[in-house]
């Protein structure tokens, strides 16, 4: 009977650690992001009429893709991201960044609006009367499968990039990490992330 050993992982928390740690969860909202936008692409063009599971595609590309800008927590990527790419990457950016921002968290643009009016009787008819209320909405469910492509594809080009940030911090990590004693770090080293229970969901993400 052969028994896997387990192999010894010595967490680190030093500042080049964070940021690689922070790296690689943007880098998953991105491949997620890509993932969706695929998907969604593949129900657009065989002409789905699952409004439903479009529109929750389209948000939660948006949202994964947002939350890789947003600062707080975790290092977020900014601007400069898009140094060097051809076209009007920042433009783009700000379209989708917009949409989520505007459409998805705060319903305060265009793509979404609701108007109340009142029901008139016929004009063929002899009375002129009011004879009911009507509540009118519209709202943009998903982009086209242009808009679509677009967004999977800046996704695609900046989870490049954030794997090759990803890369040279790994460098500077293990640096660092040599510079630790080494009974040092097998003393605190653990096999595995323990998931956190359901009581710490409502408390927010904190450094070590």
């Amino acid at each position: 009977m052969c028994i896997e050993e387990e192999i010894p992982i010595a967490t680190v928390s030093f500042e080049e650690a964070q940021r690689l740690a922070d790296l690689g969860a943007i880098l998953q909202d991105l491949k997620f992001t890509m993932a969706t936008c695929l998907r969604l692409e593949k129900f657009l063009k065989e002409g789905s009429d699952d409004s439903l599971l479009i529109e929750s595609l389209w948000t939660s590309a948006l949202i994964r893709y947002a939350r890789c800008f947003a600062t707080g927590k975790r290092f977020g990527l900014d601007e400069k991201v898009f140094d060097g790419l051809e076209g009007e990457p920042i433009k783009t950016h700000k379209f989708y960044i917009d949409l989520r921002s505007k459409h998805i968290a705060h319903s305060v643009n265009p793509f979404e609006q609701m108007e109340v009016g009142l029901i008139l009787a016929s004009k063929t008819q002899k009375k002129k009367e009011i004879i009911g209320v009507a509540t009118l909405s519209m709202r943009q469910i998903s982009s086209n499968e242009d808009g679509v492509h677009q967004l999977g594809l800046l996704a695609k080009v900046l989870a490049d990039k954030v794997a090759e940030y990803g890369k040279e911090y790994e460098r500077k990590v293990l640096e660092k990490g040599k510079t630790i004693p080494i009974d040092e770090l097998y003393s605190a080293s653990r096999p595995r992330i323990t998931a956190p229970g359901p009581d710490l969901a409502s408390l927010a993400r904190t450094k070590k």
